[in-house]
């Protein structure tokens, strides 16, 4: 599920490992004061659960790294940046020859963060690792990367944006919210928006009735996506729009999964999913509050839950395995690009 690298990203990879072997003996950076770029290693943590990341158990700590590519050439000010989340794939050439690609060539940093390799894994796709693995891991490596991007001379603090792909998505949706963000990011850190690429949407773990989402979200869909659906994320925005929060959608005619690949061809995958369920899971705030969740609402079977045995039960019957397409769409991709453009360029 990897494309063929260009020669420009090859070029960025190779500057990447050769500024890492600089720095392979020297411990993670705590900020980047001294304007590092290419491959950067930093601190974060893996959380055992969103309940534990809300109530500040960041657990253990994980050195973790990403690539931070400037644009070429460097302006003389400071520039935005765009913190990337990479999807059950890992990090994959479509971050690179797509978009860091079309964000440098507008004069934005990227920053390519790797939540898995650190972890001991490659990619997280199929039929079991897809329904398993703890995306906090992703949530709070984005966090850790916007305190680190905060801290770089060259870059413009106020205008850091996160980006995000499926699972990746998934973490964005979390990161963006002051609940998640609070025991991570200093007072004075935040993100200037979002853009969250197919994300899952169908277990909405909320945290809206605590706060305001204090910067906008653009949600990136494909109209045919059989493994993230675009409905749940469409009623989710729409719900946060009613609410008076800033999130928007754009839905791609004849997109599929991964649909801004370049050169995929269409292809199924047996993947694990949660498409049976459309559930609402309001989350608790506090360290002191001593419920793990809830309450919760399935919109699908219209069953409600405020008994963790029950919630406990009942979760199995989400988790399907299902064959999920892919496919390049040029036509959606090109589209998506220039519309994601233009949202940034559009906050102020």
């Amino acid at each position: 599920m990897r494309t063929n690298l260009n020669k420009t990203v090859q070029g960025w990879l190779a500057m990447a490992c050769a500024l890492n072997a600089n720095f392979a003996v020297a411990a993670p950076l705590a900020d980047l004061s001294g304007g590092q770029s290419g491959r950067i290693e930093f601190t974060s943590s893996t959380p055992d659960h969103r309940w534990a990341l809300i109530r500040g158990r960041l657990g253990p700590e994980v050195t973790v790294f990403g690539d931070l590519l400037m644009p070429n050439p460097r302006s003389d000010g400071k520039v935005p940046a765009v913190v990337f989340s990479h999807g059950s794939e890992g990090v994959s050439s479509v971050y690179f020859d797509v978009w860091a690609k079309a964000l440098n060539n507008a004069g934005y940093a990227v920053f390519v963060v790797d939540s898995f390799k650190p972890r001991g894994e490659d990619r997280v796709t199929g039929p079991t690792k897809q329904l398993t693995w703890n995306t906090m891991a992703n949530t709070t490596d984005a966090l850790n990367a916007l305190k680190l991007l905060a801290t770089h001379p060259q870059i413009d603090s106020s205008r850091i944006f996160h980006m995000g792909w499926s699972r990746g998505g998934q973490a964005l949706l979390d990161a963006a919210w002051p609940t998640y963000q609070q025991h991570v990011l200093p007072a004075n850190v935040k993100w200037a928006g979002g853009v969250a690429v197919y994300p899952g949407c169908n277990m909405r773990y909320r945290v809206d009735q605590h706060s305001k989402l204090p910067a906008p979200i653009l949600m990136v869909l494909g109209e045919k996506d059989d493994m993230t659906p675009a409905k749940p994320c469409m009623e989710l925005a729409d719900e946060y729009a009613a609410a008076g929060h800033p999130v928007s959608y754009k839905v791609y005619a004849g997109a599929t999964h991964v649909f801004d690949r370049l050169n995929q061809p269409w292809k199924k995958y047996n993947e694990g999913n949660f498409n049976l369920c459309s559930m609402d899971v309001r989350m608790p705030y506090g360290a002191n509050d001593r419920s793990s969740w809830g309450p919760a609402l399935d919109k699908v079977s219209g069953k409600t839950f405020t008994d963790d045995k029950e919630w406990n039960a009942y979760m199995p019957k989400c988790k399907q395995t299902s064959w999920i397409t892919v496919e390049s769409n040029d036509k959606a991709r090109e589209q998506a690009v220039k519309d994601v453009l233009a949202f940034l360029e559009g906050i102020q």
